[in-house]
């Protein structure tokens, strides 16, 4: 009897079968996954919190020119609660920025974010997200925050006149890793669930005191003498915690901290303008696949725009000529870069150079006052359209 005589093409097919399976395994699987944790996303998506800083937070922040208190709302913002929609009828705006946006050194209704929600008959629902100490590098980590949580009409970026190019050139990108990109992006329902607590938030004070003691210790003894050149009082609210110690460090660190923008060589230009230009491009990327209009807003910084506000930033250390106070460079960059994207900007830099009695800007601190905040919202209301009373 003839033994069978198994088939030749059934043998090559097995690895094959085998390496589609595994293929389906490595890649169906996870995609799988990823699809119910997108689906539960929608079921089940988690309230925000911590967007900013550790919900329900509740500090003080003193200074020599101001005490007010800090409230961080549950979903991590110094605001109200916003819900997942704007309000029928209304336009609502998220407003992108650092420490000049936050509102610092004022009561939170008198932040420009919260005053420009207020002005006029149709005023807008304006989220403020600011956070003291933020640059270019972090705006948009912030924006696809705003985007995926407010669906907002108008994301609003503040930049800071001089000091965000300032942010660019001394700040390295901070790369994430491939692995949390990825792990937020097929599964963001469980990061978020997974997302650790924050430690509650610390005074400013407190933390101030303690950042002076160690930065004083790191001084050269050349930076030691100009340290020493400040006023008592200057030094006194410095070491009292009553002064923001980067603000009195960098002075005497590096006092034309200022000028770099204005009088940089030609390399600090083009990798300010290539770094801002790579910013704006990739706001503007988020801003349209969310169906969001990016506008930007120059904040006018003291130095650049106020006699005042200038002779202040020399009490604390710093060398501020009066050419500051002309230069167009600064907002001409911003204006430039956002023509090439056609992103609309904002620009009051001229009314508040207008303004000569230094009362928009804290003497020492450098942030606005209430009556800055106030013009700077005034100016952007104007702008995009509301009407104000």
């Amino acid at each position: 009897m003839n033994e069978p005589v198994p088939s030749t093409e059934s043998g090559p097919r097995r690895p094959g079968r085998r390496g589609v399976f595994v293929v389906i395994c490595l890649v169906g699987i996870p995609l799988g996954l990823s699809g119910l944790d997108h689906l539960a996303g929608w079921i089940l998506s988690p309230p925000p919190r911590h967007l900013l800083f550790p919900s329900g937070s509740l500090v003080r922040h003193e200074s020599g020119e101001f005490d007010v208190q800090v409230k961080i709302s549950n979903q991590g913002l110094r605001d109200r609660e916003f819900p997942a929609i704007a309000s029928k009828g209304k336009t609502r705006i998220v407003a992108i920025g650092d420490s000049f946006t936050f509102g610092w050194g004022v009561p939170v209704e008198q932040s420009w974010p919260k005053v420009l929600e207020s002005l006029g008959n149709k005023s807008p629902e304006v989220i403020n997200f600011g956070f003291p100490g933020a640059s270019p590098n972090d705006y948009s980590t912030m924006i696809t925050s705003a985007l995926d949580h407010f669906s907002p009409d108008i994301v609003l970026v503040g930049t800071l006149q001089g000091d965000d190019l300032i942010q660019l050139v001394e700040q390295e990108p901070v790369e994430v890793e491939w692995f949390v990109r990825a792990q937020k992006r097929f599964f963001p329902t469980l990061s978020a669930w997974l997302r650790p607590v924050p430690a509650s938030m610390e005074s400013y004070r407190s933390i101030f005191r303690k950042s002076q003691a160690y930065l004083r210790s790191t001084l050269t003894p050349e930076q030691r003498q100009r340290y020493q050149q400040l006023s008592p009082g200057v030094r006194a609210d410095f070491e009292a915690g009553l002064l923001n110690p980067s603000l009195v460090h960098t002075a005497v660190t590096n006092p034309g901290r200022f000028v770099a923008p204005v009088e940089g060589e030609n390399a600090w230009q083009i990798k300010a303008e290539s770094r801002f230009r790579h910013s704006v491009r990739d706001w503007v990327a988020r801003c349209r696949e969310a169906s969001a209009e990016l506008v930007l807003l120059i904040i006018p910084d003291g130095p650049y725009v106020s006699e005042a506000a200038a002779g202040g930033m020399r009490a604390v250390g710093y060398d501020v000529p009066s050419s500051l106070l002309t230069t167009t460079v600064c907002q001409d960059v911003v204006t430039a870069i956002c023509g090439e994207f056609e992103v609309r900007v904002i620009n009051p830099v001229a009314e508040f150079r207008q303004s000569t009695d230094g009362g928009d800007y804290f003497e020492l601190d450098g942030h606005f006052t209430p009556r800055g905040q106030k013009r700077l919202a005034t100016a952007v209301a104007r702008e995009l359209g509301p009407p104000v009373d």
